[in-house]
């Protein structure tokens, strides 16, 4: 390019000129459109240590030897697309020192409303650059030495999504999501992988970064985990700074892993246009519980046959009843029919009475054979009442053996749970168990057993109530532990199976003597959703 003659400052436009120019403290710089540069004030002599007689007319970027990680000549596409950029640049000063300095360009319309030049504020950050990079070394010798999975995320299209959304005067995002459910997917394509660590390249199953960079996050979520997506999206939102659930996620072959899933989006990072994902691989841990699942699935199993082999008497005596009844019945029928003249009306009744009593019996036997399986859990919407109900109809002749006053009070209304219903009448049978057990031991003269049921903090109680003598206080932190037993033939696994099957319904389970005399076991399980 030849060399371009030197413009004076008094031939520029009136509002270039003034006193405010050079009394500015940032660097002041116009150029026009081939970068020739029109006006240099004060702070730019002392900034670069150029004179302004120097530097008119001469190319700013050739005469500063200017340098950006991205190339100069996309910037001046950026800046003449968008009006304005702004970011950091490194220029050589007369002395041959090396600047940072943060630049602010503006491109200034002619008449005709076309780009005519273009004005720079410019401000040196060369102390703050060192700074900067001694913390963002910092930063990444720590993002590299995490153990977890770290993915920097770029966010630049998804603020413009919210900023769409906020501008139509979306303030509800729960609420959008209900209305536009495809907004979810074109959020997740918004979001782009920008840079990751070892760990990442590791877990996710690549064989280096640039596998991982560059990927939309929808590449790393099934659609099972979509709704905790759809919840971080919320929060997010929300412009709240972390957000944690536990999730599976998709490596790059397909292959699926249990994981712990995290986000920091503080304000610090949000201002530049990336959030910060953490992957804790929980795929073992995952294992070994489902493994410990099936082992307290197993001892469950075992106790429930143990208690029924406890209940072979009542099981005995519930059966027996409607087949004695089925015959006593047959037999009365068979008279009737032998009659010269038979009632009917009689024997149809007699007929209805067997019939009901084989289905009675039918049913005490499905019930038997429902707690002596070890089927996997089957969670299903129950009423609370009922389970409880049913419960006490299973130890029937155990209650009226013992002579027991049971007194069932059981709120109306209450909401579903959702719970397996062998596991969870197996916890109140066993609770009743024992107490009527303790009573009947401790010789009590009018045993009785109340069971009540109500709403508490959103979740279900069940509180089992006896009359007995209750625990010794240095039994209490003990109760609930494996092989502690106060019963001569007991194994002490009945209340830790308990406790076992009411934690793994997300409930407690606590003991606790009464005041007036005898023990309260209560136990909570949340209320479906």
């Amino acid at each position: 390019m030849a060399e371009a003659k030197a413009v004076s400052v008094s031939s520029l436009p009136p509002d270039l000129l003034g006193s405010l120019v050079d009394g500015a403290s940032e660097s002041i710089i116009v150029r026009d459109l081939e970068g020739r540069i029109l006006l240099w004030n004060k702070a730019s002599e002392a900034l670069y240590g150029f004179p302004r007689d120097v530097m008119l007319g001469r190319h700013l970027h050739d005469g500063l030897n200017t340098h950006h990680p991205r190339t100069l000549a996309r910037l001046e596409r950026v800046v003449l697309e968008q009006g304005h950029w702004e970011g950091e640049l490194r220029r050589t000063t007369a002395s041959g020192e090396e600047k940072h300095v943060e630049v602010r360009w503006t491109v200034q319309p002619g008449p005709d409303g076309a780009p005519l030049r273009i004005l720079e504020y410019g401000r040196d950050v060369t102390r703050l650059s060192d700074e900067v990079r001694a913390s963002e070394a910092r930063y990444r010798n720590l993002f590299e030495a995490m153990s977890t999975a770290l993915f920097q995320m770029d966010t630049t299209r998804q603020r413009q999504l919210f900023a769409d959304l906020e501008a139509r005067g979306i303030t509800d995002m729960a609420a959008y999501l209900e209305e536009e459910p495809g907004f979810l997917a074109a959020y997740m394509d918004a979001m782009f992988v920008s840079e990751v660590n070892e760990a990442a390249v590791r877990i996710m199953g690549a064989r280096e970064r640039s596998e991982l960079i560059g990927q939309p996050v929808s590449r790393f979520w099934p659609p099972s985990s979509h709704p905790v997506v759809r919840r971080s999206l919320i929060s997010s939102f929300q412009q709240s700074v972390t957000f944690e659930e536990e999730t599976v996620n998709c490596r790059l072959d397909g292959s699926e892993i249990h994981t712990l899933f995290t986000l920091d989006a503080s304000p610090e990072l949000r201002a530049r246009n990336m959030v910060l994902v953490g992957l804790t691989d929980l795929t073992e841990r995952v294992k070994a519980q489902k493994a410990l699942r099936q082992l307290q699935s197993e001892f469950a199993h075992a106790s429930r046959l143990s208690m029924l082999g406890e209940l072979t008497a009542s099981i005995a005596h519930e059966v027996n009843q409607p087949l004695a009844a089925i015959a006593a019945n047959g037999a009365a029928g068979a008279r009737w029919l032998s009659r010269p003249q038979p009632d009917l009306d009689e024997v149809r009744a007699i007929h209805a009475h067997m019939v009901s009593d084989a289905r009675r019996a039918a049913d005490i036997i499905a019930r038997i054979r429902a707690m002596a399986s070890n089927k996997a859990s089957e969670r299903q919407r129950l009423s609370p009442n009922q389970v409880v109900e049913e419960a006490v109809a299973f130890l029937h002749h155990e209650i009226v053996a013992h002579e027991v006053d049971v007194r069932l009070v059981l709120s109306s209304g209450l909401p579903d749970i959702e719970a397996d219903r062998v596991q969870l009448q197996q916890t109140v049978v066993n609770l009743a168990l024992n107490a009527m057990q303790e009573m009947k031991r401790a010789h009590c003269a009018r045993p009785r057993l109340d069971l009540m049921t109500l709403a508490s903090n959103g979740e279900l109680r069940c509180s089992i109530e006896d009359s007995g003598p209750g625990f010794p206080p240095e039994h209490h932190e003990r109760l609930f532990q494996s092989f502690f037993t106060t019963k001569e033939t007991g194994l002490g696994m009945g209340l830790a199976i308990c406790r076992n099957i009411i934690e793994a319904h997300g409930g407690r389970i606590w003991a606790e003597n009464l005041p007036t005399g005898g023990a309260r076991f209560v136990f909570t399980v949340p209320f479906a959703r």
